[in-house]
């Protein structure tokens, strides 16, 4: 991903934020006694990503504000949920766009959050367990 179109980090200028926090999961898994709950949490949303986005899109497309702020909160939500930092604050710019009435900007920042999805996706799946 170009760093132009990445997540810039507030107080680190020029820099683009980390796509995970693994500090997210290790913590989870020590709230679980089975560590499975934790990788199925993660899978699933990997697994869910896309259609959340997709959902989103149409929203957009729909000059649905108020089901594009719901679908974006998804994507939000879920994000920080499993720590995807960089997708977490690109859907937040997204949101804020959204609130300020520039569906237009909101529109085109989904390839960004396309694009950042894949990469969080990737960053998931290379962190698996049996990827290591």
């Amino acid at each position: 991903m170009p760093l132009h179109d990445a997540v810039r980090v507030p107080d680190a200028p020029g820099r683009a934020a980390q796509l995970l926090d693994p500090d997210v999961l290790r913590d989870m898994r020590r709230d679980f006694s089975d560590p499975s709950v934790v990788e199925r949490f993660a899978r699933d949303f990997c697994d869910s990503l896309a259609g959340k986005i997709d959902r989103l899109d149409g929203r957009l497309q729909d000059d649905d504000a108020m089901g594009a702020e719901d679908a974006v909160l998804s994507v939000t939500t879920s994000a920080t949920m499993v720590g995807a930092v960089r997708l977490a604050q690109a859907a937040g710019a997204t949101q804020r766009s959204i609130r300020a009435g520039s569906l237009e900007d909101a529109r085109r920042s989904v390839a960004r959050l396309r694009a950042c999805a894949a990469d969080t996706v990737s960053a998931f799946q290379d962190s698996r367990p049996e990827h290591r």
